[in-house]
């Protein structure tokens, strides 16, 4: 491809909610380290994109880091990072990560990449021109509350300019969140979409969903979502993603230039919440078929909701079948809201296993399990437990 400078079109790479050095409660040590690992290298990657697709410079629409309390390795590693990029990184602090007296951005180890020019940070003092004849404004967060009147000031002391201008911002937008977002009021979608139609700028580069989103009725306005996955499939769609903007420098009398948006994969991890009614094997069999088929176990995270009526056979199955997936996946587990499995428990099940007074034990659990009390379904559970022992079943 070559050099858009050379052309009548801008590229540049829309990023975001890097959110380097986060952790996840449900990841053990060693699938913990993979998953930073794996986030740096999304990360990296936008560099290679850059160059593949001849884009300009990178802009990242908040939350770099995690918080401005991110371990030294984290900051350093970053920043060797993004000093390998072939074009320049402009950055918006964003509410993790805000541009306050502690901020990451402004410590020692973060300078350096600032002072060579590879990192721009946007400090709300106007607009900066990051190539020729393309200008990058940006709302930064300046502390962990929202401050309603800073885009809507900034729209307005915006004039018009040959220049390509991209708008940076960071928060929630009433299009998107509705009233449920603690940053709603940030960004208001028309008056954003009026500065577009008013040719004020020319794309606006958002950050804070995690999922690539376009906003509005056009195609200018779009939240890139995060480079890897952060959350589950239920809740977060889309991530592991940038977006390539393509802009053209120059647009007929009265018509706006062309903006086209691609996306870009950049993520491997994938968080999968499944829910499944067990009754019978059957139901079973195609639940462990599903699972079965997931590519990149260490990489992908497993949560079940599962409900039904189960003979104690059947749950020990699904028990040992919980433990061969959790050494599979990068993490699998039952969600405790959403599992309700109700042990039904027969004399016939223990038959020739059990005698004496494991024998009369047993009898005592299957009634308790086969009763409405507080105590069914910790004995249905129980005698699932001994199944799977007396029946070698646990390893």
């Amino acid at each position: 491809m070559s050099n858009s400078r050379n052309g009548g079109t801008a590229r540049f790479i829309h990023s975001a909610d890097w959110q380097l050095g986060m952790t996840r409660r449900f990841l053990g040590a060693e699938s913990q380290a993979v998953y930073t690992a794996d986030r740096l290298a999304a990360v990296a990657a936008l560099g290679d994109l850059a160059t593949v697709h001849g884009a300009e410079f990178v802009v990242v629409a908040g939350d770099a880091f995690e918080d401005n309390a991110v371990p030294r390795s984290v900051v350093l590693r970053t920043a060797e990072a993004l000093a390998s990029f072939p074009v320049p990184v402009v950055i918006l602090p964003g509410n993790h990560d805000p541009l306050d007296v502690s901020s990451v951005f402004r410590c020692r180890d973060f300078a350096s990449v600032i002072a060579d020019g590879s990192v721009i940070v946007l400090d709300g003092t106007g607009p900066v021109e990051v190539v020729p004849g393309v200008e990058v404004v940006g709302v930064p967060w300046t502390s962990k509350r929202p401050d309603p009147g800073r885009l809507p000031a900034l729209l307005a002391d915006l004039e018009p300019t040959d220049r390509l201008r991209v708008l940076v911002a960071h928060g929630g937008t009433d299009a998107v969140y509705g009233g449920d977002s603690p940053s709603v009021e940030a960004i208001r979608v028309e008056a954003v979409e009026d500065a577009v139609d008013a040719g004020l700028v020319d794309y606006v580069a958002l950050g804070d969903r995690h999922s690539v989103t376009r906003v509005g009725s056009g195609h200018r306005i779009w939240f890139s979502g995060s480079p890897e996955t952060t959350a589950f499939d239920d809740k977060e769609r889309d991530s592991g993603y940038a977006l390539l903007v393509e802009l053209a420098r120059t647009a007929p009398p009265g018509e706006p230039r062309h903006c086209e948006v691609t996306r870009l994969r950049t993520g491997r991890w994938s968080f999968r919440a499944l829910t499944a009614e067990i009754e019978t094997e059957a139901d079973l069999d195609a639940l462990a078929e599903l699972v079965d088929s997931i590519d990149d176990k260490p990489r992908t995270v497993l949560k079940l909701g599962l409900t039904g009526t189960v003979g104690v056979a059947l749950r020990a199955r699904i028990d040992d079948l919980l433990e061969t997936w959790s050494a599979l996946f990068a993490s699998a587990y039952l969600r405790e809201r959403l599992t309700h499995l109700v042990v039904r428990a027969e004399d016939s099940d223990f038959t020739g296993l059990v005698d004496g007074y494991a024998g009369r034990a047993v009898e005592d659990l299957v009634a308790k399990a086969a009763g409405a009390g507080p105590d069914s379904e910790d004995a249905g559970n129980a005698l699932s437990l001994l199944y799977r022992l007396v029946d070698g079943g646990v390893r």
